[in-house]
């Protein structure tokens, strides 16, 4: 009798198998998302219709922001790393940061170091990221931003974005309530990015997002 542990452990065969020895340009599959502080999750039913302004990010209704990893964790982090350049720029709350690998797609998910080739090597990861993930949570940011200036007729510059939660005046607003009409807007061209020296989550201890469900087992690395 064939049962699902079988199979599981089948597959982690194979991935072995087949990824080598370095794992260069082996993609981690679209269900895999680490929740939180490290709880394996299933992606949403519903994600497809999560805003989702670039390659990079998608907020769902659900006020989650799943951010897409360009880039394969072994073990130096990247499921915290550039999750946590995305955060800082969206002035997200780090619970609400989901890590999900990207897919074989060499055009959109490209080491920028390596030209139209999509791996992990050589400790590139962070630096080829850095501002390309910064930008992608900025633009979110400020597609959240017109959304809420335009439901509560105000001006982009009065609305206040921190840790998860738009403000104006009286006014709040998470970003899974804003989702919708953030999708209806146009995608800036350049969004600004933060002065550095305004940073809150970049540089500072975090929890990697991936370290609980390795170490519990939960972690899911092939389709079963």
């Amino acid at each position: 009798m064939i049962t699902n542990e079988s199979r599981r452990d089948k597959g982690r065969r194979n991935f072995l198998k087949a990824s080598g020895a370095l794992l260069l340009g082996v993609h981690l599959p679209q269900v895999l998302a680490q929740s939180g502080p490290g709880r394996t999750v299933l992606k949403s039913e519903g994600a497809a219709a999560a805003f989702a302004p670039n390659a990079f990010v998608r907020i769902g209704a659900d006020n989650t922001v799943t951010v897409v990893v360009k880039h394969l964790e072994m073990g130096q982090g990247t499921y915290t790393g550039l999750p946590t350049l995305v955060a800082e720029e969206l002035d997200a709350d780090w619970s609400q940061i989901r890590a999900e690998g990207a897919p074989a797609d060499a055009k959109r998910y490209n080491n920028l170091f390596w030209g139209e080739a999509q791996g992990t090597g050589g400790s590139t990861a962070l630096p080829n990221s850095y501002e390309q993930m910064r930008k992608a949570g900025a633009t979110a940011r400020a597609m959240l931003v017109a959304a809420a200036a335009e439901k509560w007729q105000a001006t982009a510059n009065e609305i206040r974005v921190s840790r998860g939660v738009i403000s104006w005046r009286d006014r709040r607003a998470t970003f899974g309530s804003l989702a919708a009409d953030a999708a209806k807007q146009p995608v800036p061209a350049d969004a600004p990015l933060k002065d550095p020296k305004n940073f809150v989550l970049i540089g500072k201890p975090a929890r990697r997002t991936d370290a609980r469900a390795k170490s519990n087992g939960t972690a899911l690395f092939t389709r079963t």
